[in-house]
């Protein structure tokens, strides 16, 4: 949308604006909401000469409006219904000739004179509709995207906004899908970190632990990875369905990383030292972590797949909830046994070092056997 208080200086400026649209990859039907196309005809009526013949505005006005609209002459009788009106005026080619206007006479106390003794007629252009935000007018310059990623699409629109020059006193506002998506991915990062601190003091809640609590958190960021890494490979984008994903895998992994935390601290009460404790949940858990992640996934293939009509919007997030369980599902099962261990108490960074490396080895063999 641009806007400026010069509706002249719009129509130039968005002509520009929509010639970078056009070349612009990705957009396609480029058009604007108005366009100097209007025909607007001006009557300049000399008031001092128009007195000296005896006329005034009214006078002229309400004479050439009788030959351009037409005049009642007479009636036609129809039984039983209305009469006709019978009406004359100029014929169009007439009306349409400034020639034949300002010649036509024009009755006066003085006699009939020509229309052009006492006025002028000219034309000019305005725009066929006038559109305001404020006191500014505005224009508003829209194109369709065909394909690929908004953001794409929007990058490459500044690179041909780039190469041109836009009068400063015309502003220039992104609106439509673009001012759109800018306002909902605001509301849904707000609600991630909603989300994300719900979820930790819930953990403080049942683990009376922060420390155990922001370690099962550590869990979330490595679904991204699988996340970002799938959604490149398949050519998707980054948009709310895609969003929605990552908050769906935020609740799923984190249940993974508490079963195994879990499990854990369960067999630490019964007095199994840490070290055999979490090589105990690997054991135990991690088939039906596994299971739980690879059944979702399978279930989300048809989403991602986008082949039903209307489920390609999506697509996106059936993506990202395949590519984070997996991968993160996978990094979870390394990374959060690693992270326990390395957090238990000790004093001596030798046997830490060597309980990390078990705990890693034990996990994947426990993976890939």
């Amino acid at each position: 949308m641009l806007s400026s208080p010069d509706y002249k200086l719009l129509q130039k400026e968005g002509a520009k604006v929509e010639g970078a649209m056009n070349q612009t990859k990705g957009i396609v039907s480029v058009l604007k909401t108005w366009d100097m196309d209007k025909v607007v005809y001006n009557l300049d009526i000399d008031e001092t000469e128009a007195m000296n013949y005896g006329v005034n505005r009214s006078d002229v006005t309400a004479q050439i409006q009788m030959m351009l609209r037409g005049v009642p002459v007479a009636t036609f009788p129809k039984e039983n219904s209305m009469d006709y009106t019978v009406r004359v005026w100029l014929p169009q080619n007439q009306i349409d000739d400034f020639s034949t206007i300002l010649n036509t006479l024009i009755v006066t106390p003085k006699g009939k004179i020509p229309l052009s003794k006492i006025a002028k007629l000219d034309s000019n252009k305005e725009p066929s509709t006038i559109t305001r935000d404020g006191l500014n007018y505005t224009l508003e310059i829209y194109g369709n995207r065909e394909k690929g990623a908004i953001s794409h699409i929007m990058a490459n629109l500044e690179e041909q906004l780039a190469k041109i020059e836009i009068n400063p006193q015309v502003e220039i506002e992104q609106i439509g899908e673009q001012k759109q998506f800018k306002a909902s991915a605001e509301r849904m990062i707000g609600a991630i970190i909603v989300a994300v601190f719900l979820i930790l003091f819930t953990l403080i809640g049942m683990f009376h632990s922060v420390k155990i609590s922001l370690m099962i958190l550590f869990s979330i960021p490595l679904t991204i990875i699988g996340a970002s890494w799938t959604m490149l490979a398949i050519g998707y984008h980054v948009s709310m369905p895609a969003m929605m994903g990552f908050m769906l895998l935020s609740g799923i992994i984190v249940n993974n990383a508490i079963l195994l935390i879990h499990f854990a601290l369960e067999q630490i009460k019964l007095g199994m030292n840490k070290r055999d404790a979490m090589l105990e949940s690997i054991k135990i858990r991690t088939r039906p972590v596994l299971m739980t992640a690879f059944a979702v996934s399978v279930g989300m293939l048809p989403v991602a797949q986008g082949s039903a009509i209307g489920l390609e919007r999506l697509a996106p997030l059936g993506a990202v909830a395949i590519g984070g369980l997996v991968v993160g599902t996978l990094m979870t099962l390394i990374f959060i046994p690693v992270g326990f261990v390395w957090w238990m108490r000790g004093r001596l960074w030798g046997k830490k070092f060597r309980l990390l490396l078990s705990c890693f080895s034990y996990t994947l063999r426990v993976l890939l056997f």
